[in-house]
């Protein structure tokens, strides 16, 4: 196997393939022919494309002049999922919805049908509820009359208008284009209901959007189909029923903000109401009327209280003072006055005691005694003053202890009413902070409110559209070039794959260098072609392709022929039966005649001669070798045949003669080895026809008597698997010169061998069954059969 493998000829193998070249193009002829015929007939599909810039409406939204606080979140578009949203079910179902794509009309023609869209001459209109019919489907054809139509399969004519009850689904048929209509009177059409789901399926599964570059905000719509106008209807209504949705949405989002909004003022009025309610309980809880003028005035009536109460202890301590006086004064002295008693009784009697006082002083002085009545008098007058100042001292300071305690009680309660005002405080701000929030969240909502009453009213729309659907003017599919240039390599490797699959699986002898790398050892000595005529044998003086491969092979017999004196026994076999040993064995016979030489031709196949068929002689008639072998009184002469009457064969022939039961046995028995003694020394050459090596051993056990073997094998025939058998008859010295011979090289053309004299070969013989026989010659021998019965 490795010589095989270095011994790759790429010539070889290229002419392998090229001797099949009537079936390749054959084959590339057949599929050129089929695609023209599909692309005469295959649909045009047609591609049209749109452009469309998504818009971010997240920072176009009216908003009042505020801080921009949002509480409604980011709203910044996300382009994946509009593409998402653009092939949703929901989206295209509206878009079938408005072009009724459920429904399909299609002028019938001969081979193919042709949709129709905007120059169909009439519409469908389905008698049943529209959502009743989105699972159903139905079809039917109808046959257009000058006032109506029939539909196929029935010949009642039915109105334009007239609803037909006669069909799975209720429908009639409207005029829409009269003038197409009187032109499509006698047309067939098609009339298909689909279900939504399955055109939804389809629109999503040809659509394809994508961005235009990447990080673009231009999304490009493409959409394939068989109709140009119906393709571009659909892209454009698609882009429409999106950007309406966009704003339907962003509506409902004002719309449900409103009602929010609204809601929440209800909420928020009743928690302002509750809060304003708690903030009066707690002040008149708290007698509060305004904090930090409460704490004010409780600070103004705390010192005023501790300032009156200070005074009443120093109007009761000057008190005490005068009492003092008046206990310590002895006689008639004088009291001090004026000492800050804020008591104007007291501060009366005082003065008008020292009044009484000086005037009896005075009189005193002037000369007055103590028994002076004025003396006495004023004396008397002043004693009674003293015991009335004293008297009102005492209930001066009664009403002081009094106004103290009164004093230390406001002191005390504007003391405790002022430490409360941080509390107080703290209840008010806490209170007013829910309040103030309240009150913020409130004018919050009816901004918001405004702003979603005027984004309902100006909603901006979705996108903007940068180029409607344009379809294309050439159909994108089928690809002309393309399908020609696929039918070619589709008609060039389908013969070629055959023929590799053919050769990969060919287990058989193709040509000499098979045998060669298989048995190198065993040379190979010629090579017989395969000549497509009816004769297999050769003629004297021939000088055919034949003849010449025969004459070859005599030479070489000369270099391996080991006897060069006459009587050169030459043995003709075979592995199997049909490989063509008789067949060689008869043009070997006349080759080697042509030289003047004697050679006789000997039947030894005992078991399946073929010989006589060869010369077309009936087999009883003769006898041969089985007679001199099994019977002693028989003499070569009585079996050898000379010069066969109405032949030109110039050489003698011993037929095998009766079939016998037990050929190894007579071949074994001596006579055989003295038949080839006895005629040894009147030929020059005795060629011995032998029976098949490996189907019986008739062959093995007389083998040592040839001088020469001559192996036949059969190109497109004989295994690879039996040339084992060839070399170990070699190795087990069972055969000891041997020469192999190809036989029928050239029947199968698919190895590109040629002839050594650039014949090519293409040339037939043998009369045994053929089994690798091409279709080709299948034919040709048909085709002279019938020629020949003819005549």
């Amino acid at each position: 196997m490795e010589s095989k493998k270095n011994n790759f000829n790429i010539k070889q193998e290229i002419l392998k393939y090229l001797s099949h070249w009537k079936w390749i193009v054959l084959s590339i002829t057949i599929a050129t022919i089929i695609s023209f015929f599909y692309l005469r007939y295959a649909s045009d599909v047609y591609q049209t494309s749109a452009k469309i810039k998504i818009l971010d409406n997240s920072n176009t939204a009216f908003k009042l002049p505020t801080d921009n606080v949002s509480i409604f979140g980011n709203n910044e578009t996300s382009k994946g999922n509009e593409i998402v949203i653009m092939k949703s079910s929901r989206i295209l179902s509206a878009v079938v919805d408005s072009l009724n794509l459920t429904t399909e009309i299609y002028a019938v023609g001969t081979i193919k049908s042709i949709e129709l869209w905007k120059n169909a001459p009439f519409r469908i209109i389905w008698a049943s509820e529209k959502d009743s019919l989105i699972p159903q489907q139905t079809a039917f054809e109808i046959v257009l009359t000058k006032t109506g139509y029939k539909v196929k399969g029935n010949n009642k004519e039915y109105k334009f208008g007239e609803t037909n009850f006669n069909t799975a689904i209720p429908f009639k048929i409207v005029p829409k284009n009269k003038i197409l209509l009187n032109k499509s009177n006698g047309n067939e059409y098609l009339v298909t209901l689909k279900t939504r789901k399955s055109v939804v399926q389809s629109i999503s599964n040809s659509i394809t959007i994508d961005y235009v570059v990447k990080q673009s905000d231009i999304l490009s719509l493409t959409l394939k189909g068989f109709n140009q106008d119906k393709i571009n209807d659909i892209v454009n209504t698609l882009i429409e029923v999106f950007n309406q949705d966009g704003i339907q949405d962003r509506q409902l989002v004002s719309k449900k903000t409103i009602e929010f909004v609204d809601d929440r003022f209800k909420f928020l009025f009743n928690e302002l109401d509750s809060i304003e309610t708690s903030k009066a309980d707690f002040k008149k809880e708290s007698e509060l009327s305004f904090v930090e003028a409460d704490a004010s005035i409780l600070m103004q009536n705390n010192y005023e209280s501790k300032s009156k109460l200070a005074a009443a202890n120093t109007q009761i301590a000057l008190a005490k003072l005068m009492i003092n006086a008046l206990n310590t004064s002895k006689g008639l002295d004088l009291l001090p006055s004026n000492i800050g008693i804020e008591n104007g009784e007291v501060n009366g009697l005082v003065a008008n005691y020292n009044e009484q006082i000086l005037k009896r002083n005075k009189i005193m002085l002037s000369g007055g005694g103590d028994a002076n009545p004025m003396v006495k008098e004023a004396a008397t007058l002043a004693l009674q003053i003293k015991n009335n100042i004293r008297a009102s001292i005492l209930g001066y300071q009664n009403v002081l202890a009094v106004s103290r305690n009164e004093f230390s009680r406001i002191s005390n309660s504007d003391h405790a009413k002022y430490s409360k005002v941080p509390f107080n405080e703290k209840g008010v701000r806490s209170i007013e902070r829910q309040q103030s929030i309240k009150e913020s969240l409130y004018v919050l909502l009816l901004q918001k409110r405004e702003e979603a009453a005027i984004n309902l009213a100006i909603t901006n729309p979705s996108i903007k559209v940068v180029d409607y659907a344009i379809f294309s003017a050439n159909p994108v599919a089928p690809q002309r070039n393309v399908i020609f240039i696929t039918a070619l390599l589709f008609g060039l490797l389908i013969p070629i794959g055959i023929i590799y699959i053919y050769y990969s699986l060919d287990n058989k002898i193709n040509n000499k260098e098979d045998l060669e790398s298989l048995i190198p050892e065993v040379p190979v000595i010629a090579e017989i072609p395969f000549i497509e005529t009816e004769s297999k044998a050769i003629q004297f003086l021939d000088r055919s392709i034949l003849s010449e491969s025969f004459r070859i092979l005599r030479n070489n017999i000369n270099y391996i022929n080991t006897k060069k004196d006459n009587g050169s026994v030459l043995f003709v076999t075979s592995t199997i039966k049909g490989e063509g040993k008789t067949f060689i064995s008869l043009n070997l016979a006349i080759t080697l005649s042509t030289l003047g030489k004697k050679v006789i031709l000997i039947g030894a196949d005992l078991r399946n001669p073929q010989l006589h068929r060869k010369l077309d002689l009936e087999r009883p008639s003769l006898k041969g070798i089985t007679n001199f072998l099994y019977d002693t009184s028989v003499k070569v002469s009585d079996i050898k045949v000379s010069h066969l009457t109405d032949t030109n064969l110039n050489f003698d022939i011993i037929f095998s003669g009766t079939i016998p039961p037990n050929p190894a046995e007579l071949l074994s028995n001596g006579r055989f080895e003295l038949l080839l003694n006895e005629i040894k020394n009147d030929y020059d050459y005795i060629i011995v026809d032998t029976a098949p090596t490996l189907l019986v051993a008739d062959t093995t056990l007389i083998t040592h008597l040839a001088d020469t073997v001559l192996y036949v094998t059969r190109a497109n025939f004989t295994e690879k698997k039996l040339l084992k058998f060839i070399s170990n008859l070699k190795t087990l010295n069972t055969i000891k010169n041997m020469g192999i011979i190809l036989n029928n090289v050239g029947q199968s053309k698919g190895y590109g061998y040629s002839y050594s004299y650039n014949y090519g070969y293409g040339y037939g013989y043998d009369n045994d069954p053929i089994v690798n026989t091409s279709v080709l010659y299948k034919i040709k021998k048909w085709y002279r059969m019938l020629r020949k019965n003819s005549v």
